[in-house]
């Protein structure tokens, strides 16, 4: 039993080693800060705003969300060594479809939902591809 644990141990150990290698050789020193950081302040915005059922509020900061996750679909579908990246904004897409669904027949509970799978598909990108600081 022990000896499965370190072999699982090494695998994963590989992995991660391999992972850290294939990312510090991606360059993303083209892509736009300025709009992962407004991206990164609107759906912390949105989730508050739809906490607080600010609907108005919500629907500004969907469409800061739709307009640059389009633009990252369109930043990695050129970056063929970053290939899962604008499946990652095409999913944030979808779930933000959702959001903006939920919110059109004020249901509050269902685009928190959404809001929360919004965040977890920009977090896989960001585990993804995001450079270390």
């Amino acid at each position: 039993m022990q000896r499965k644990w370190r072999v699982a141990g090494a695998a994963l150990a590989t992995l991660a080693l391999a992972a850290g290698a294939y990312a510090a050789e991606l360059d993303l020193s083209d892509f736009d800060d300025s709009l992962m950081r407004s991206m990164d302040d609107a759906v912390k915005d949105l989730d508050s705003n739809v906490g607080g059922q600010e609907l108005g509020a919500a629907q500004a900061n969907v469409e800061i969300l739709r307009e640059g996750l389009a633009r990252a679909e369109k930043y990695f579908a050129a970056k063929p060594e970053a290939p899962r990246g604008a499946g990652f904004a095409r999913e944030s897409q979808e779930n933000l479809e959702l959001v903006t669904k939920s919110l059109q027949v004020r249901d509050f509970d269902a685009a928190s939902n959404g809001v929360r799978a919004v965040v977890r598909s920009c977090k896989a990108c960001h585990e993804a591809y995001k450079p270390p600081e």
